[in-house]
């Protein structure tokens, strides 16, 4: 018996770490005031991350959750944890100049002690210095309604939600993501969905089912892989609104 509950004890070890993420602690160098900043970074995950609930927003691990997002405890320096080393030098007046505008109420001995959606409110403000493009757009208001959702902020995850919609729609019809419209699609029917308009959303994952998705800066391997996922989510997403209804 002791020997069935230790094997059953490992199986369940098993099979909490075969889904699990980890993250480790590291240092970084603000590029702003040049501080030191205690962060935490990607330890390990695995495939299956592109099987959790946030794929109905098009947004994967680890942008759901709060390390992935840094910020520097002394001048506020705020970015997604890739683009956070680096400030091309042309743009580091401007984001010094907006920082000096920044009050947080409070001493944070941790980062992820201010709230996420603080944090994504200032690497708004950081990114439009930046200058970034449609594409990264889009997907940065979709993790801004994720996270004001999970704040309960339920009208500020709205109208996240909303311009991320409106940015996808306009890039149905930008050259630089022609091949990209099934996924614009998806995107534009998750918005719908989880700013409650699921007729809309049954419609555009309609469109979506009908196109195949391309991309001339990806490998033909990578392109049939996202293809092929984009078509089975669009099935899950049917079913997942038929459970909703339920």
């Amino acid at each position: 018996m002791k020997k069935i509950i230790i094997t059953l004890g490992f199986t369940l070890i098993f099979l909490i770490n075969a889904n699990a993420t980890t993250w480790l602690p590291s240092e970084h160098k603000c590029p702003v005031c040049n501080s030191i900043q205690k962060f935490q970074h990607i330890g390990s995950y695995g495939s299956y991350i592109y099987s959790w609930p946030s794929k109905y927003q098009l947004i994967f691990w680890p942008v759901t959750e709060s390390p992935s997002l840094y910020c520097c405890l002394d001048c506020y320096y705020s970015a997604l944890m890739w683009d956070f080393d680096s400030i091309p030098d042309n743009k580091l007046d401007t984001i010094k100049n907006y920082l000096k505008t920044i009050k947080i109420k409070g001493k944070f001995k941790d980062y992820q002690d201010i709230e996420m959606t603080t944090r994504l409110k200032i690497a708004e403000k950081i990114y439009k210095i930046l200058d970034r493009d449609s594409e990264f757009w889009c997907k940065f208001y979709r993790i801004m309604g994720y996270h004001y959702f999970e704040e309960k902020k339920f009208e500020d995850a709205k109208e996240s939600r909303q311009i991320a919609m409106l940015i996808a729609q306009s890039m149905l019809n930008e050259p630089a993501y022609k091949g990209q419209e099934k996924e614009n699609l998806i995107i534009i029917a998750a918005m719908y969905h989880f700013t409650d308009f699921k007729d809309s959303t049954i419609i555009y994952l309609e469109k979506a089912k009908e196109l195949t998705y391309t991309n001339p800066n990806l490998d033909d391997e990578r392109v049939s892989n996202y293809d092929e996922y984009l078509s089975d989510l669009i099935i899950q997403y049917k079913e997942f609104i038929k459970k909703e209804d339920k």
